[in-house]
């Protein structure tokens, strides 16, 4: 005998057939087809319970389409941005002042030039050698024209920062990592040749979750762990907004980084990973409570267990309803963080081509900035 599965029976239904004529066709009872059909309804209705369906969005009234056309052109008119050959001269000479050895040839303004060209067009740096060619000779102000190796160099030397195009003065931010891979080789040419795996670059951000500009960037390699790096982006953040929240995911967690949520007064949805049932944990809770009221009894540093209390503090309220802290701490602007980590591979791809860690930092960097000055332009399409 056939097994029958709920899609066959409704699949039956959806033909006109009746609850009799399924069950001769399969030679089951008739309450066995009822028990796939209540078995759907009782999906249907927890689906629709968990995730009522709300309104589509308008997005033709939301965002002014004429506005969003012209920002798409003006990232083209970014990338070719000629006024860097107009400071050319200037830009040498300040360059040149008191400088031991031999002189620059072109100043870093054309190098970045060229960097974005390579970045936004993904060419190699021979290709990107042609392109300036054609260049350097139908504009006047450009003087010479550097060969690869040159440009490859210059790159690795430069002093790229990070570029905000949109300040709040309070923000909230959202943080997450994601790889980037150092060879572009595919996996059917490691797995022919029995090539090593290639280490890739983490890259770690906060984005304010209202303009979508990267606040904070850093760039490490593989080994470092998400949590590890969680303060260090709230730093660079505030230089441009003070931070009052930020929305992380579990790769954030640990018992320091809810003290230090709580320490510099922001208000933190960083979600808990399931470490013990809610049985367990509010009797380890009980058991912490007893020994902080022994140490302080005892005129003893407890800041370790407040801490430890802190985070299991939040992993009860979690796992009493999920649901319930995920709506009261917002959680779902999070993936704003990850939006951004979408429109960067979408732009220049998920490998870097540079070699070292300061040219890969560098080109990064530039590519952030890049994605700020694009996303600062298409915003205002926004009604």
């Amino acid at each position: 005998m056939a097994i029958v599965t709920t899609d066959m029976v409704i699949k039956l239904i959806k033909a006109g057939k009746n609850v009799q004529q399924i069950a001769k066709k399969y030679k089951i009872t008739r309450q066995a087809v009822y028990y796939h059909l209540d078995k759907l309804a009782k999906k249907e209705k927890q689906e629709t319970e968990k995730y009522p369906e709300k309104p589509k969005k308008d997005y033709n009234s939301m965002i002014n389409w004429k506005i969003y056309n012209d920002g798409l052109v003006k990232r083209g008119e970014i990338v070719f941005e000629y006024n860097v050959f107009k400071k050319w001269d200037k830009e040498l000479k300040l360059m040149n002042r008191n400088k031991v050895g031999a002189r620059y040839q072109y100043p870093d303004s054309f190098i970045r030039f060229l960097a974005k060209i390579k970045c936004i067009f993904q060419t190699d740096y021979r290709t990107l050698q042609g392109i300036e060619k054609q260049l350097v000779a139908l504009i006047p102000h450009a003087k010479a024209c550097a060969d690869y190796t040159t440009i490859q160099k210059r790159l690795g030397k430069l002093e790229v920062n990070l570029e905000i195009f949109a300040k709040d003065k309070k923000q909230i931010i959202a943080m997450d990592s994601t790889g980037l891979k150092t060879s572009n080789r595919g996996e059917y040419r490691m797995n022919k040749y029995r090539g090593v795996r290639k280490k890739y670059i983490k890259l770690h951000i906060a984005a304010n979750i209202k303009n979508r500009q990267v606040v904070s960037s850093i760039v490490t390699d593989e080994l470092v762990k998400d949590n590890k790096k969680m303060d260090d982006l709230i730093d660079e953040a505030e230089s441009s907004g003070k931070v009052t929240g930020a929305k992380l995911d579990r790769g954030y967690d640990s018992k320091e980084n809810y003290w230090s949520l709580k320490q510099r007064g922001i208000k933190g949805a960083l979600k808990p990973r399931r470490t013990m049932e809610l049985s367990k944990l509010l009797q380890e809770i009980e058991k912490i409570q007893i020994r902080i009221k022994k140490k302080e009894l005892k005129n003893k540093d407890p800041s370790q267990l407040r801490k430890q209390l802190l985070r299991m503090e939040e992993l009860k309220e979690y796992l009493e309803d999920s649901d319930q802290w995920k709506k009261k701490k917002d959680y779902g602007q999070r993936w704003k963080a990850e939006g951004r980590y979408s429109v960067f591979k979408r732009l220049f791809g998920e490998s870097v081509f540079s070699k070292s860690m300061k040219e890969i930092k560098n080109e990064v960097m530039l590519k952030v900035n890049m994605m700020n000055e694009f996303t600062a332009i298409l915003l205002k399409a926004n009604k």
